[in-house]
């Protein structure tokens, strides 16, 4: 059994419209990292102090608001770097240098960026840029000299809004998969200059969240989605290929989803967080999705985003909720 335990609540004054737990400095501890309403984005530290719980390391501000992140290193320089879209139509890549973060790069799009995924598709030291757009449009950027180099353009049938990587046993590179109101997710591949479609699986209703991540520790990555706002549906690879294993229905909308794992022993776990600010924890058995706990950190909300992390060094995964002008900083026990 698990049980979870708020650490701290740290207030902000501006509205927290996406979060992530990033190792910046790399001390093995998970830094906070937080965008808001005003176009800022900020690294912090954890202190575990009851005073001052986290302290501010650096910030980049007014950028116009960001409607999509993806964090990965894109320069090559061994440290994470976040590619963000903004209303400004505008693919910005913000690296940490010299203990400050800075704009390296800006692209523009030229229709709104809906789903930024930061992806190792070609096997090689730096990650690439996977974008999609209002308009249909899915790009692939890789990092050359000083900018980003359009690597390979498709028009999809419709706009999508997440894109995670899939690990596959015996690929050194990663492929993509996402999802969009047909109710269908899709796995793509960059090949030959191209990204090409491999395969599509029903999952039904329209596709809003796409998570991956390793929960059997064979190397191959397991997929959940959520459609239309509350159906959890995940899948895995069966012989070679991805196949639906199991759907549950979520008792409220679904604002963010993670695949990770919080021990070394046992398998890994899916984190849900929903519009009334529920974080719920979802292990397997077998195949099937069940639920191990669940925490209300907030009586009301219409928004929240979770990430999970190390944040204090223990080599233990927290998890961290933004909901609305507050962060939660939250503990992940296993009981007994």
């Amino acid at each position: 059994m698990t049980k979870l335990e708020i650490l701290a609540k740290v207030p902000f004054k501006e509205v927290i419209t996406s979060v992530s737990l990033v190792d910046m400095t790399s001390d093995g501890k998970a830094n906070p990292v937080i965008s808001t309403q005003n176009g800022d984005v900020r690294i912090f530290e954890y202190l575990g102090d009851e005073n001052t719980e986290l302290d501010e390391i650096s910030q980049v501000s007014d950028l116009p608001p960001l409607v999509a992140m993806g964090i990965g290193d894109v320069i090559g320089n061994g440290v994470p770097d976040f590619v963000v879209g903004g209303i400004d139509n505008l693919l910005r890549v913000i690296s940490y240098m010299d203990g400050k973060l800075s704009i390296t790069a800006t692209t523009p799009l030229g229709s709104l960026p809906t789903a930024v995924g930061v992806v190792n598709v070609l096997a090689d030291d730096r990650a690439e840029v996977v974008v999609a757009t209002t308009d249909g449009n899915l790009r692939c950027y890789g990092w050359y000299e000083i900018a980003l180099d359009k690597l390979a353009h498709k028009v999809l049938e419709q706009p999508i809004f997440s894109i995670q990587p899939l690990t596959s046993k015996g690929l050194p590179f990663s492929r993509i998969v996402f999802g969009d109101d047909s109710g269908y997710l899709f796995v793509y591949q960059y090949a030959d200059d191209r990204l090409q479609e491999q395969k599509r699986i029903s999952v039904g209703g329209e596709v809003s969240l796409v998570a991956t991540g390793d929960m059997n520790h064979d190397g191959n990555s397991e997929v959940m989605t959520v459609s239309d706002g509350r159906k959890l549906t995940l899948l895995g690879n069966v012989k070679g290929t991805i196949e639906k294993f199991d759907s549950i229905k979520a008792p409220k909308n679904v604002t963010s989803l993670k695949i990770g794992k919080f021990w070394e022993k046992g398998e890994g776990q899916i984190v849900t967080s929903h519009a009334n600010s529920n974080i719920t924890v979802l292990g397997l058995d077998g195949n099937r999705i069940i639920e191990d706990t669940s925490l209300k950190t907030r009586g009301k909300s219409v928004d929240s985003h979770i990430y999970l992390g190390d944040i204090d060094g223990d080599s233990n995964v927290e998890i961290v909720q933004s909901v609305g002008t507050n962060l939660y900083l939250i503990k992940v026990l296993e009981e007994e």
